[in-house]
């Protein structure tokens, strides 16, 4: 197969004989995306549009490519015109209930947006609740997900596998994503494997039907390689949703989904379309086995403090960078470590977009470290060259807030309502660290100048942080798999007394 450079090119010979082609132009901007430049991708998308003003595929484009290029109101009212144009698309509808969210919109409205989708595309589908099992033995459980591969999800998911108790429960994958070296390795770890990425919704469900599971639990969500419309088909008595998605699904006929009471605080269920199920914690973490102990923080070398966010450059809002602007501001020599949305080698022609970005809000870019996209490896070598890990709001971070802590960090989150606005809040609590919490503009602002008036405390966290979350809750991957099992029995427990 080959990668995306080439088809790239190949793409591109063919365009050149059909420049009228409205489709292929579009087909073109997506492997922009894939090459991490937006800024290509997006004048594509544009010439596609004049080509081809009625295609919604030009308009979707231009909505993903100006979130990358850190512009959510922009994409918003992409997606507002693609829908104006594609009114049956359903990816669409879940597009929009994401860029609600990315730009802060009201719990209200967020959650009008996914009730549309679900109203409009899930359920239609919807059928009856299939019957347990009789006799049931061990409880089967189906992972439903895009992502078993070199993904983030792993790092919190992994280790539950590796936890799952086999005499109890039986795991059966349903895998719709792209295989890559790490997929054998996790299909491993389950007693029955499914590779579905080429059935579509309805064959899946039919599959998932079949192989008579008792609790099937989506991970992926609203995010790329979504199958709600599988669960919205109810293949299964118990449907859950967990981790892929901060947020509720706008489906009607799930069981339930997993989180904590700090992700979803007490009331969060006026904005979900599913039930909450409350862990102790929301997830664990498994650190990389190769990441080297925390060296010396890096203020005490270079004498000035380094900020720095390794989450994706499209959580960065307006509002996050005018508090980065405001702790600039007031710590003299400080500076901002940023991954951009471009490839590497490109920082010039595909980084300066968002260098204007950042001029644009007051960021001084003579002050930032802006970053190509990263290798895993290279990602987390960034951590060393970091003193504060600042997260994005309203979007948070939640696997890169757990490696962060883990190469010594001390994280900051300023939480918000909705549970894509509080990962990286759950994560902190689940480690015991719940000072990186703030819950305004103004207290995210003096925590971070306060932390970077303490060099010698940074350096002392950076030491010692290793030891305390091995005592925490956040890497304790037994207790919460225990907790886990238990929720799913009760599950079944109570689906049989009404059966």
């Amino acid at each position: 197969m080959k990668n995306p450079l080439e088809q790239l090119a190949d793409c591109l010979q063919r365009l050149s004989k059909a420049p009228q082609n409205g489709a292929l132009w579009c087909e073109v901007g997506f492997l922009y995306l894939k090459i991490h430049d937006p800024a290509e991708a997006l004048a594509t998308f544009l010439a596609a549009q004049q080509i081809a003003p009625r295609l919604g595929d030009a308009w979707f484009g231009e909505a993903i490519a100006r979130l990358k290029l850190g512009d959510p109101p922009a994409a918003r009212a992409a997606i507002s015109e693609a829908i104006r144009r594609s009114p049956n698309d359903q990816r669409l509808y879940s597009a929009l209930a994401y860029l609600h969210q990315a730009c802060g919109s009201t719990p209200a409205t967020v959650l009008a947006a996914y009730r549309d989708w679900g109203q409009r595309f899930a359920d239609p589908l919807s059928s009856a609740r299939p019957a347990l099992r009789k006799p049931r033995g061990k409880i089967r459980l189906g992972y439903l997900s895009a992502d078993f591969r070199q993904h983030a999800l792993m790092d919190f998911f992994a280790p539950l596998l590796e936890q799952h108790d086999r005499q109890q429960f039986e795991l059966i994958a349903f895998f719709s994503g792209q295989a890559d070296a790490l997929t054998a390795g996790i299909k491993a770890r389950f007693d029955y494997w499914n590779e579905v990425r080429t059935l579509d919704d309805a064959a899946l469900a039919k599959l998932i039907q079949r192989r008579g599971i008792d609790i099937l639990i989506d991970l992926s969500g609203h995010s790329e390689g979504t199958r709600l419309l599988t669960l919205a088909r109810r293949p299964a008595p118990i449907q859950l949703t967990w981790f892929g998605y901060n947020g509720t699904s706008g489906l009607s006929v799930l069981d339930g989904r997993l989180s904590d009471s700090i992700m979803d605080p007490p009331g969060n269920e006026q904005w979900a379309t599913e039930p909450i199920i409350r862990l102790p914690h929301f997830a664990c973490f498994a650190p990389p086995p190769d990441l080297p102990e925390p060296g010396p923080a890096p203020c005490l070398q270079n004498g000035y403090v380094t900020f720095g966010s390794l989450n994706n450059v499209q959580k960065v809002s307006p509002a996050t960078l005018t508090c980065w602007r405001q702790i600039l501001d007031a710590v003299p020599n400080a500076r901002l470590r940023l991954i951009g949305p471009h490839a590497p080698g490109t920082e010039h022609s595909q980084g300066q977009h968002w260098r204007q970005h950042l001029a644009a809000h007051g960021v001084p870019n003579a002050r930032v470290d802006l970053l190509p996209q990263q290798s895993r490896s290279d990602f987390f070598r960034q951590g060393e060259a970091i003193d504060i890990a600042l997260e994005p709001f309203p979007l948070s971070g939640a696997v890169t807030t757990a490696h962060a802590l883990w190469q010594g960090l001390p994280c900051l989150t300023l939480a918000g309502t909705l549970p894509a606005e509080r990962a990286a809040a759950a994560i902190l609590a689940a480690a015991n660290l719940p000072a990186g919490i703030v819950e305004s503009p103004q207290a995210y602002v003096q925590t971070a100048i306060h932390w970077a008036s303490e060099p010698a405390g940074l350096d002392a966290q950076r030491r010692q942080q290793r030891g305390h979350l091995r005592t925490s809750p956040l890497l304790d991957q037994a207790g919460l798999t225990r907790e886990l099992e238990a929720q799913f029995t009760q599950l079944v427990t109570a689906l049989s007394a009404t059966c």
